[in-house]
Order: C-alpha cells, then structure tokens, then sequence
C-alpha cells in the first residue's frame, strides 16, 4: 500500500502543478468534484464502492 501511496502522490502533484482545472461535470454538481478528479488521475468512472487507484477509495 505505500508505493500506492507514493504514486498517488505523485500524481496529484503533477495535477497540483497544472493549477485550476475547471469541473469537467458541470451537468451534475454532485460528484463533479470527485468525478473531475478521478478524471485527471486516469480512472473511469464506476459507481462500486472499491478502491478507485489500486488499493485506495478516492474521496473529494
């Protein structure tokens, strides 16, 4: 779990560094945040309550 950690870190510093995104979900204010996120780290959209990056569950 920590190199999933790691990599997760280094991905949301490469977003970081891209400054603000505007929400990509404007169609649905709930979950645009999360759903923008998820976007920007490379994972499809799902509904499941599983981990969404490797072994861990996204939450915004």
């Amino acid at each position: 779990m920590d190199e999933d950690i790691k990599e997760l870190q280094i991905k949301l510093i490469d977003i970081k560094k891209q400054g603000f995104v505007k929400n990509k979900f404007l169609k649905n204010k709930n979950g645009g945040a999360g759903n923008t996120l998820e976007t920007l780290l490379g994972i499809k959209e799902n509904n499941i309550s599983a981990p969404d990056f490797k072994s861990i569950e996204i939450k915004t």
